[in-house]
């Protein structure tokens, strides 16, 4: 059985780090985002309460608060928008290979076909104990072999229970 954490690695690492490509933790962009988002809330605070509470022909000192937090409102929308701008975004990483493609590619197969462990197929991005059906295909043989996945370990047996030795392996 072939060690597969690095595959579940980059699975894992592709959904934390988003699919959209957010900003990095604690990178400009990140910082530039948290000041600007908090600067357009404590804007718009005491926007809505003059609107609310105080109209601003009842109140002098309303004014100047209005055009405080206007002012406060845009250079958190400035912010904000700068930071999407910034260089220190996460790219929108390529999605890593599917499980099936990545025992194609391990094993050396041509095709691996539906893999099936009663009604459930096999998982395309991350590892579930079980064993799989599948019916593979190389230099135009068509076996039937099955996947056996037990935590992070991979392995690929053939019908008469032998290990099927991994292509890119000196077993």
């Amino acid at each position: 059985m072939l060690d597969f954490s690095k595959w579940v690695d980059m699975w894992d690492a592709y959904y934390a780090r988003g699919i959209s490509g957010g900003a990095v933790p604690g990178s400009a962009a990140s910082i530039c985002w948290n000041i600007g988002f908090w600067m357009i809330l404590f804007g718009l605070l005491p926007l809505i309460i003059l609107i609310i509470v105080f109209p601003v022909a009842y109140v002098p000192a309303a004014k100047g608060i209005s055009i405080f937090s206007t002012v406060v409102l845009t250079m958190g929308l400035v912010l904000a928008f700068t930071s999407l701008a910034l260089p220190s975004h996460t790219p929108r990483s390529s999605r890593p290979t599917s499980l099936s493609e990545q025992i194609i590619k391990t094993w050396n197969l041509d095709d691996l076909g539906e893999c099936r462990n009663g009604s459930q197929k096999l998982p395309k991005s991350r590892l579930k104990d079980g064993d799989w059906k599948c019916i593979t295909y190389t230099d135009s043989q068509r076996t039937e072999l099955t996947v056996h996945i037990k935590g992070n370990k991979v392995g690929l047996y053939k019908a008469d229970g032998k290990a099927l030795l991994a292509a890119n392996r000196k077993d």
